[in-house]
């Protein structure tokens, strides 16, 4: 019983959306239920658990901010169609084109943040549905704002903390790092090295990882304002925050070690050469990319990195005693070893 207990905790924890769902329903379960005690929302009343919705998709200050915006958008978009519902008269085909493109341009404005897109929305049925009545955009504004009240309520009391995304963002990140640089290690031995446009253009995911990575971890971070379970959490996130920082730093040297050894490098004195990495070099500077590649595969809580750190360390070493053939080569695999070495210190 007790490690079936664990375990249903532990799915619990690493698959938020379970808790998100159970917020959002009981919100806007909530929601709909005190709604018919509204005096005149008896027409209107799906916008409350509307509003319910809104406020739980997010952490607790982020369910504040964005059901302002949510609401200034509504109030926005149904205005604009209001104004121009004024000046024509009609829903005719121009009429709803002039408010859609209005409203498309003001869901751009800054203080909606990310729910500006709810303008465009509200202005098509404050014209459509509420025919352009200015009473319709205070129902619909109103009682969604009454829904994420009690939205906000719900994360009053069941606060989301989403250290678990964020924990998983930042592990396939720092996955995805090491999965490059041993495969640039392998191209330097094993096949005719790319350009450094090509392996920009075929290696996207990193970058796509490192900004869901600083997504996920900023939303970590924000669940820590008024959110009482969150501060017992707070040296994990910490130190989930300063991985996250270190993974950072080392997508910036292994991006600086892939130019290196995939951009031709001009001579120094002579600006007609080009310094290109001899067949006897690329074999070493492969094996020390494997082994920070190794380093960064182990590297966790609580996992022993040091055997994996002494490894990259010793072949970093060796490579850094290589003689190269003339002087600018040896300043370009100094500059690969500086590079992975800054890597490795990181989580050293």
């Amino acid at each position: 019983m007790h490690s079936a207990r664990i375990r249903l905790l532990d799915l619990w924890a690493s698959h938020p959306r379970f808790a998100l769902a159970l917020r959002a329903a009981c919100a806007a379960a909530i929601a709909w239920s005190l709604v018919r005690f509204i005096p005149g929302a008896q027409d209107y009343p799906y916008y409350a658990p509307f509003g319910a919705i809104i406020a739980t998709t997010s952490t607790l200050a982020g369910s504040v901010r964005e059901s302002m915006q949510a609401v200034g958008a509504i109030v926005v978009g149904g205005t604009i169609a209001w104004l121009v519902d004024l000046v024509t008269g009609d829903t005719a085909p121009l009429t709803v084109g002039i408010v859609v493109a209005l409203s498309v341009c003001a869901a751009g404005w800054r203080p909606l943040g990310v729910m500006g897109g709810w303008a465009p929305t509200a202005a098509v049925f404050t014209l459509i549905i509420g025919h352009g009545e200015a009473f319709f955009i205070g129902a619909y504004g109103g009682l969604t704002l009454y829904g994420a009240a009690v939205g906000i309520l719900i994360n009053v009391m069941a606060p989301p903390l989403p250290l678990a995304p964020a924990r998983s963002a930042v592990g396939h990140t720092r996955h995805v790092l090491a999965s490059q640089l041993r495969e640039l290690g392998d191209l330097m031995v094993a096949y005719e090295l790319p350009t450094l446009e090509q392996w920009h253009r075929d290696h996207s995911e990193l970058r796509r990882a490192r900004a869901q990575m600083r997504d996920a971890v900023l939303r970590a971070q924000e669940s820590l304002t008024g959110n009482a379970r969150a501060r017992r959490h707070r040296q994990a996130l910490r130190k989930l925050t300063e991985e996250a920082d270190a993974l950072d730093r080392v997508a910036l040297l292994v991006a600086d070690v892939s130019d290196l050894v995939l951009r031709s490098h001009g001579a120094p004195g002579d600006p007609t050469g080009q310094t290109t990495l001899a067949d006897s070099v690329r074999e070493p500077i492969a094996r020390a990319m494997h082994r920070v590649a190794d380093a960064l595969d182990a590297y966790a809580d609580g996992a022993d990195t040091d055997p994996d750190l002494k490894a990259a360390d010793e072949e970093l070493t060796e490579l850094l005693h290589f003689q190269a053939r003339e002087t600018h080569e040896q300043l370009v695999v100094n500059s690969v070893v500086l590079s992975l070495r800054r890597a490795l210190d990181t989580f050293a």
